[in-house]
Order: C-alpha cells, then structure tokens, then sequence
C-alpha cells in the first residue's frame, strides 16, 4: 500500500475545469486524506454547476463560515497537510496569491503554505491564450485571458508553484510528493 498524502484541495470560483476537478477529488479519497477548502465564490459557483453536494461530502472548510481571521489557514503552519491543490483556480486567485495579498479563504492559505514550504499545486483557469470552456447549460464558448494573467502565471511557476493545465494532471503530480 502506497502511503496516503494529507491533501488540501481549493475550489475558486471558476466553472471552468470544475467538474473535472470534483472527478480528480473523489478518486483522490480513495488513496489519500482530503479535507476541502471553498471560497464564497466557489460555492456559489458548485451550486450553480450542481456539483455542491458532491463537494460537501468531504471534510469542508467554507470562507461563508470562517470570519475575516480565516483561522483554518494555520493548519498549514502546523504542518496538517502534504500539499496544497487550488483547482480551478481563478485568474484572480492567481493574481492575489503572485502578489502576495491574503485576503480570501484561498489566497490566505495559499499564503500560509508557501510560508510553511507546503508544495502548491494550481490548475489555473486562464492558461493560455485561448481557453475553450463550457457553461452551465452546456454552450461552449471562448474565452482569451489577459497578458497579466498569463504573466502572474509565470511568475508563481518561477517561484516553485507547480501549475498545470488540466485537473486530470494532480494525481500523477502527486507522486512526487509521497
């Protein structure tokens, strides 16, 4: 038996990519501790898609609940978890984790894990130029991030933060971790 990673999973408040990151997450139960981490955003967003109660089945931590202190985010300073997964992750989040601003659920603990060298893995939605998405009702549309988004992307990669492209990639990245 492979040993099981204690995981921190992020949802931001993107459509894009969610139902393939709900997918990534249940398989990970299965082999691995995993506690959720979900912004006000993210879970309006879940319930708009009508993945919600999927992700409630797991250990969850809400922004709605938390207060301005975000007291969960010591978890990572206190060494409970292996690594940190934000996926998806909003160009926003993205942004306010590059420049170092801890004023969300997502971005204080993304704060607090670079802080306590647990690895951060990110599944940015605006990962390239064009990004073909889908929406609630199934229209798929385009979208074309901005260069800052692009660049705040670089630069976390140059900072050590592994960033991939699609969800299905976390768990074979996970490998290295163990």
């Amino acid at each position: 038996m492979v040993a099981a990673l204690r995981i921190a999973w992020g949802f931001s408040g993107a459509g894009h990519l969610l139902l393939e990151s709900v997918d990534v997450l249940e398989h990970l139960k299965d082999h691995h501790e995993v506690k959720v981490f979900l912004s006000s955003a993210g879970e309006e967003v879940a319930r708009i898609y009508g993945v919600l109660e999927r992700i409630g089945n797991f250990p969850l931590v809400r922004e709605s609940k938390q207060g301005h202190a975000f007291p969960s985010c010591g978890s990572f300073n206190l060494g409970k978890f292996d690594v940190f997964v934000i996926s998806p992750a909003t160009s926003n989040t993205v942004a306010k984790i590059r420049l170092g601003i801890a004023d969300s659920l997502l971005s204080c603990c993304a704060s607090q894990a670079l802080k306590s060298k647990v690895p951060l893995i990110m599944v940015p939605t605006d990962s390239k130029p064009v990004v073909e998405t889908k929406a609630p009702n199934g229209k798929v549309f385009k979208i074309y991030p901005r260069k800052v988004d692009l660049e705040h992307i670089r630069a976390l990669k140059e900072e050590g933060v592994v960033i991939l492209e699609h969800p299905y990639e976390v768990e074979n990245i996970l490998e290295r971790f163990l």
